[in-house]
C-alpha cells in the first residue's frame, strides 16, 4: 500500500504513528524526492484541517525550511486554518 494512503483517511493519529516510524533509522530513504514532497505536502493538509493552530504553526516552520515546498494547495490549506482559528494577523511571520 502507498505511504500516503493514512493521510486520506483524515486519521491524525495515524499519521502521527506513520511519521514516527518514518524518522526512525534510515526509513525516510524509502522515499524519494517526489514521494517524500508528496508525503509532507499530505500531511500538513491534515495537520491543517485537523490540528490546533498552533501546532500547525510550529510544523509549518519546521517543515518549510527543510522537509519540503508547500504547494498552492498547502498554502490554501494554512491560510484557511487560520482564517478558522481568527489568527490572520500571523499572515506576515508565515509568509
Amino acid at each position: 500500500t502507498d505511504l500516503l494512503q493514512c493521510c486520506d483517511l483524515k486519521d491524525i493519529k495515524l499519521a502521527y504513528q506513520l511519521n514516527k516510524a518514518l524518522e526512525k533509522g534510515d526509513n525516510w530513504k524509502f522515499l524519494d524526492l517526489d514521494r517524500s514532497n508528496g508525503y509532507w505536502s499530505k500531511f500538513f493538509s491534515l495537520l491543517c484541517m485537523m490540528e490546533q493552530i498552533e501546532v500547525v504553526l510550529k510544523w509549518y516552520k519546521e517543515m518549510s525550511s527543510s522537509l519540503f515546498y508547500p504547494s498552492p494547495k498547502n498554502i490554501l490549506d494554512l491560510l484557511q486554518a487560520l482564517d478558522a482559528a481568527n489568527q490572520l494577523e500571523v499572515i506576515p511571520s508565515v509568509w
